[in-house]
């Protein structure tokens, strides 16, 4: 019977006339590894019991996949940071189905104004798709800024008052939008939100799709990458039977103490 001790594994064999001491197989699980004719039933149902468990840590983590293709979000995040406010626009949108209703620009090098539920990021000088959207038509506080200090990235607005959201008229479907505007030597108080405030603000949806756009008060959050469940779910898998191979493979040979 394999006996554990102090992290190893002591096998009595009808070969073996005293116990050897054998490596533990280090890592998420302790196991013990003896040779094929010491007793090791312990260890093969646990081997089983991975056989059991595979399935049902596969079957989640495709179903999270799936829930996470099912729709995009574009999300503007306006924050604090190093004694400025930023306008952090990210994410993907799918316009397939969405109609372009008109042209149009932001009418200044980024945006926020409250009253209108307008926030604009990327450079001004350039062509926008104006595509209709559904949702509020103003959001938190009396902010009105006009003209940041600098922007970067892809050009986005978003447009409550008139239910509006526009784009690049390069941009393809389905890629990333990145783009910011920053203004400088302020606080999210001082642009006129109520103090304290923060969390989501404003949601909306791109009409006749399933895409939504949202403006939160707050950093971005640390992303989550969606395979992992997944690759947990395969490797445990993967690790079972690589166990099971290991079990029915008899060593040729007693190892050294």
């Amino acid at each position: 019977m394999p006996k554990a001790r102090n992290g190893y594994c002591t096998c009595q064999s009808l070969h073996w006339s005293q116990g050897h001491v054998l490596p533990s197989v280090r890592g998420p699980y302790l196991l013990q590894i003896c040779p094929s004719h010491a007793v090791i039933t312990p260890v093969r149902a646990l081997a089983k019991s991975c056989r059991r468990l595979s399935p049902l840590l596969a079957a989640p983590a495709a179903l999270i996949l799936l829930q996470g293709q099912a729709k995009a979000v574009l999300t503007y995040n306006i924050f604090e940071s190093a004694g400025d406010v930023v306008v952090q626009t990210s994410g993907t949108l799918d316009l397939t189905g969405a109609a372009v209703s008109r042209n149009g620009s932001c009418g200044s090098q980024g945006a926020i104004y409250s009253l209108q539920a307008l926030v604009c990021t990327g450079p001004n000088n350039v062509s926008l798709l104006i595509y209709d959207i559904t949702g509020p038509a103003s959001f938190d506080g009396n902010v009105s800024a006009f003209g940041a200090s600098n922007v970067s990235g892809i050009s986005a607005l978003v447009q409550g008052s008139i239910l509006g959201f526009g784009i690049d008229s390069t941009y393809n479907s389905n890629t990333p939008i990145v783009s910011s505007a920053t203004f400088n030597g302020t606080t999210l108080t001082g642009l006129g939100f109520t103090p304290g405030l923060s969390g989501l603000i404003g949601t909306w949806t791109l009409d006749n799709t399933r895409e939504s756009i949202r403006v939160i008060l707050g950093a971005p959050a640390a992303a989550v990458p969606g395979p992992l469940p997944l690759f947990g779910a395969a490797a445990a898998f993967g690790w079972s039977r690589r166990l099971r191979k290991r079990i029915a493979t008899p060593l040729s040979t007693p190892p050294q103490a």
